[in-house]
């Protein structure tokens, strides 16, 4: 177990090979530590490819920059004064997090190291999004992804500030011009809708059911105006009706309990999580099926990043594998 002392320690030596890093060029300490492991400038100089004088040169240039000797004559070779040594020691430390750095920075350019902030309306949440998150987990462990429900009016201000990376919604949820400059919307796949009603309804042994006959029906519906709220409106639209909604709630439980209870009828997406009740009956739409459709919106240009790219993948797939279970 570390103890309180070692923690301060390990923070020192990180303060000091930081320092270090601003003071002395990582060539510079790299002859020194050529230096150190071939005993004589000239062995130090071959082992980096230079001349013995541009050797000189950089250890009368590192020996200024610290502001003390660090080596004296002893015969035919340079021994190390106590200074020196311990710059040594720090130089060993500092090029290993050099590596490091550029190993970190590589991996990076590579989409495997790196965090991306991720927003998506709450019924893809646990169907698309954290399985998503998942995956890039176990294929990719140092790109973290951060998942965040998010708020549609202010969703789009936050993926063009910089707060979110990529914004997972169904239609009408994110209004987006198609010539809009600053951002791009991405196809990920469709989301099949179904009738959900009592179990004592009278159509709830049909398998199919006709819009038209339930045009007198109580509905209830999502918010006014959001991209389920629409679809529903559309498509009894689109069988001849207006329809009633009596109730409304943005949670599909809540939805769900209100149908349970045969306060009315409900158009559900398949991402929407129901309690599973023999109490509720879900019906397909007859002349369907209706959908919504799915889309990851991004800031224009990042789609080239390979974590985005990578990322955008991941949730066309989970898109896929949900519907295929489906």
């Amino acid at each position: 177990m570390l103890t309180r002392n070692n923690h301060e320690d390990k923070r020192d030596i990180k303060a000091g090979t930081d320092k270090l890093l601003c003071m002395f060029a990582p060539t510079r300490l790299r002859l020194l530590v050529a230096l150190h492991e071939q005993g004589t400038l000239h062995a130090a100089a071959a082992a980096l490819h230079v001349s013995p004088s541009a050797a000189s040169q950089q250890l009368a240039t590192l020996t200024k920059e610290a502001g003390t000797p660090l080596t004296e004559v002893d015969g035919r070779r340079l021994r190390f004064t106590e200074a020196g040594r311990v710059l040594v020691d720090h130089a060993y430390a500092l090029l290993a997090n050099l590596e490091h750095a550029f190993g970190d920075v590589q991996a990076a350019a590579r989409g495997d190291l790196g965090q991306l902030c991720v927003g998506g309306v709450p019924s893809l949440i646990p169907t698309v999004l954290i399985p998503a998150a998942q995956a890039i987990r176990e294929q990719h462990p140092r790109l973290r992804v951060g998942i965040h429900e998010i708020t549609v009016p202010d969703c789009l201000d936050q993926l063009c500030s910089g707060d979110l990376d990529v914004i997972v919604s169904v239609t009408a949820d994110v209004a987006l011009p198609d010539d809009d400059p600053r951002c791009t919307r991405i196809e990920l796949g469709t989301d099949d809708c179904h009738l959900v009603v009592p179990a004592t309804h009278p159509i709830a042994d049909h398998q199919v059911a006709d819009l038209k006959r339930l045009a007198d029906e109580d509905w209830i519906s999502t918010a006014a105006g959001d991209a389920c709220d629409q679809l529903l409106h559309s498509t009894c639209a689109a069988a001849g009706f207006r329809p009633n909604v009596r109730h409304r709630a943005s949670d599909w439980a809540a939805i769900a309990a209100l149908v349970e209870a045969g306060l009315g009828i409900a158009l559900v997406p398949s991402h929407a999580r129901l309690p599973t009740t023999a109490a509720l009956t879900t019906i397909d739409v007859e002349d369907g099926p209706v959908q919504r459709r799915i889309h990851a919106t991004i800031r224009r240009g990042t789609e080239t990043r390979p974590a985005v790219a990578r990322y955008l993948t991941t949730l066309k797939t989970a898109v896929a594998q949900h519907r295929a279970s489906g």
